[in-house]
This record gives C-alpha cells, sequence and structure tokens, in this order.
C-alpha cells in the first residue's frame, strides 16, 4: 500500500490518499486528520469536531464528473456540511481494488478550543466491488444523518448499481437533461420510484424549471388572472434542438407540472403525432398542447425557449406568455387580457450546479414532490407512445 499525508493548515485541510486499502482503515485516518488539523499530531490530546449535517454520495463513471462533484462539493460546504463520498467505479473483471483519497476541511476559531471539520472521501473502485457498492457506501455513512446520492451520470440500462445506491439513500438526485432517452427514461425513473417507496427522487432539470413555475405561480395569485388559468384552451412549449438532438424533459416536466396544477385530466389523454396532446378538464372542456423542439443554439440541448397559454371563456380571453429574447439571459413576460397588455423583462441567469443542488437539499430529505410529478407525467409520456 502506498500512502501520503498532506498537511495544509494555512488553508485549513488536510488529506490523505491510500491505494489497495480496506473501508475500516478510512474512518480511522479521518479520525487522525481532525487531530491533527487541531494541532496535537495523529495522537495528541486535540481534537477537530466534525459537523456534518448530512451525508452526501456522489456516483461518476469519468474522471471529469467525479473532479466537477469534488468542486460543486466544496461550493456547498460552507452552508451544508456534509461527510461526502464521491466514488468513480469502474467494473472490471479483475480484482477488487480500492483507492481513497481524504480531505478533511477545517475551520479554526479563536473562541472555541475545537475544530470544525466537512470530510470528503474519494474513492477509485475497480474490479467486481464496483458493482456492489452498496457495502462500500453504507460502513463509511455517518449515522443518524440523511443519506442524498447524486447520480451525475445518464439513467442506466441495467437498474442493478442505481437500486442499489437508492436502497442506501433518502433521497436521490439525477440529471434528466442527461438522460439518453430522455422520455423512455423518466418512464424508468418513475417505475422505480415505485419499487423503492421509501426512497424519494430529485432532478436538477426539474429544478431548473423554478423560475418559469414561479412566474405562472405568481399570476395564480392574482384573482383575475386564476379565473383566466380555468379557463385554459392551448398550450404551446418550445424548447432549444440542440443541433437535432431531441429532449423534450424539461418541457414534458412543466407541461406535467402545468396540468396536475391546473387540475387537468391525464387520464382520458389523445395525441396527434407525438408531441401533440389533448387533456380533458372540467365541464367538457378539452385542452390542446403543443410542444416544439426549435433552433436556439444560445443554450443547452433541452433548455425552455417559450411557454405560452392562450385562456378563452364565453366572456374573456387572456394570453400568458413567458418566453427568451434573442439575449438568451433575458425573459419577456407578457400579460394580455381586456385589451391591453403588460410586458416585463427579467434578467434570467442559469443556475448553476451547486445551486440547483441547494434546492434539493434544503427541501425535507422524503418530499415527495418529483415523485409525484413523475408519476403524473406517466401517462402523457405513454400516450405519446401509443
Amino acid at each position: 500500500m502506498a500512502e501520503t499525508v498532506n498537511s495544509g493548515l494555512e488553508d485549513l485541510a488536510l488529506t490523505w490518499s491510500g491505494r489497495a486499502v480496506d473501508i475500516g482503515r478510512i474512518e480511522a485516518e479521518l479520525g487522525k486528520l481532525r487531530y491533527m488539523v487541531a494541532g496535537g499530531g495523529s495522537t495528541g490530546d486535540g481534537f477537530a469536531l466534525r459537523t456534518s449535517l448530512l451525508n452526501m454520495v456522489v456516483y461518476a463513471e469519468r474522471e471529469e464528473e467525479m473532479d466537477f462533484a469534488s468542486r460543486v462539493i466544496e461550493d456547498l460546504a460552507s452552508h451544508h456540511p456534509s461527510r461526502a463520498l464521491i466514488i468513480l467505479a469502474r467494473p472490471s473483471g479483475g480484482e477488487s481494488q480500492i483507492e481513497a483519497h481524504l480531505a478533511a476541511h477545517c475551520h479554526i476559531s479563536r473562541s472555541l478550543e475545537q475544530s470544525v471539520c466537512c470530510e470528503e472521501i474519494t474513492l477509485r473502485v475497480t474490479g467486481p466491488a464496483a458493482l456492489h457498492l452498496h457495502s462500500v457506501i453504507v460502513p463509511l455513512l455517518v449515522p443518524d444523518l440523511p443519506v442524498y446520492v447524486w447520480w451525475t451520470e445518464p439513467l442506466p440500462a441495467d437498474p442493478h448499481l442505481f437500486l442499489q445506491l437508492m436502497d442506501a439513500a433518502d433521497h436521490v438526485i439525477v440529471d434528466s437533461s442527461r438522460f439518453e432517452d430522455q422520455l423512455s427514461d423518466l418512464l424508468s425513473l418513475a417505475r422505480l420510484a415505485e419499487s423503492e417507496t421509501r426512497t424519494t427522487l430529485g432532478d436538477l432539470n426539474w429544478r431548473r424549471l423554478e423560475p418559469w413555475r414561479d412566474f405562472f405561480d405568481r399570476q395564480q395569485n392574482i384573482a383575475e388572472m386564476r379565473h383566466h388559468l380555468s379557463t385554459v384552451k392551448s398550450v404551446e412549449i418550445r424548447y432549444a434542438d440542440g443541433h437535432g438532438a431531441h429532449k423534450p424533459a424539461q418541457a414534458f416536466l412543466l407541461l406535467t407540472w402545468l396540468a396536475r396544477e391546473l387540475g387537468w385530466d391525464t387520464r382520458t389523454l389523445s395525441t396527434h403525432g407525438g408531441q401533440r396532446l389533448t387533456f380533458g378538464a372540467d365541464e367538457g372542456r378539452q385542452i390542446s398542447a403543443y410542444l416544439h423542439a426549435v433552433k436556439y443554439p444560445a443554450v443547452e440541448s433541452g433548455s425552455l425557449v417559450s411557454v405560452k397559454i392562450a385562456c378563452e371563456s364565453e366572456t374573456a380571453s387572456a394570453l400568458l406568455s413567458i418566453s427568451r429574447t434573442g439575449d438568451p439571459y433575458h425573459l419577456t413576460v407578457r400579460t394580455e387580457h381586456r385589451g391591453g397588455a403588460i410586458e416585463e423583462h427579467v434578467r434570467f441567469e442559469p443556475a448553476q450546479a451547486s445551486a440547483l443542488l441547494v434546492l434539493d437539499l434544503d427541501a425535507p430529505p422524503h418530499d415527495p414532490e418529483y415523485s409525484s410529478i413523475l408519476r403524473t407525467a406517466v401517462p402523457l409520456i405513454m400516450a405519446t407512445r401509443a
């Protein structure tokens, strides 16, 4: 075994690396790092207090994803201190081996005798052990703290490993923008959620929709507009095609949310050409929904470009829209009713991964919102495949 210890007290950090280590060794080395940062050496009297609020397990299959996750975890440390396990899995037919890199990021307060530490454990797991991560992860979790899993990769065709991580977690976070066949994979994810009801799901792609959902929430808080939204006639959602890539996940998730919020009947759907759907509603109303991929190279493939909702009753009509301008970082919010129009221009900064993760971490660990959205989305996706 080879190992290194690096003391960087000026940066309030200590690291340790080991190759061909066993899981039991890792906890002992983390304890030594906390002793050392307190100034007591590896066997001294000082001790740095661990202050994790949660366990964060990150699954990656590529070095670049592992490095990216490490930077994100570092960004989160000040507000969401955790014991972070970043796992780079490389299954093979050879001997199982674990290479570990440990870091204790500590803050020393002159007013306290003890220092406060957050911990990051990076594991490169090779061989058959990479397919049986449950036994690697569970012994390293801090007891009695919620367990979040961040799956950075596309949804796998074989769900065995994903289900292992779900079994170890309270909440699993994916990014459906990374899915290869987005609608099929959302359907698979919904089925996985049904099979593991103890674990809830989150999706960074769902979190990217928050500014769009907030706009419609604000409209529902206005009595007159709330009345118009009870008479929706059609919805048009446009999303970026990304040089021919077909990634409609955001559009389908937003349409699902609108259907749930406005009480449309998803059991009586009809489709016309895959991305044209008709919902039923109260009093025999029908709502037409159109989803279009459009060329908009300034944003990531699958990102929303515009949403328009047309409302019509016997006595009034209204149009609500939110759309990107020529500048992708600005949105135009427009409402038309009573023969007039109100237009607002809003700065729109795409959220970084750390900010999107915070939205999930700030919610209760068993928040069922996204799992509920997936269940509601199932009939929409199934209808497009009929």
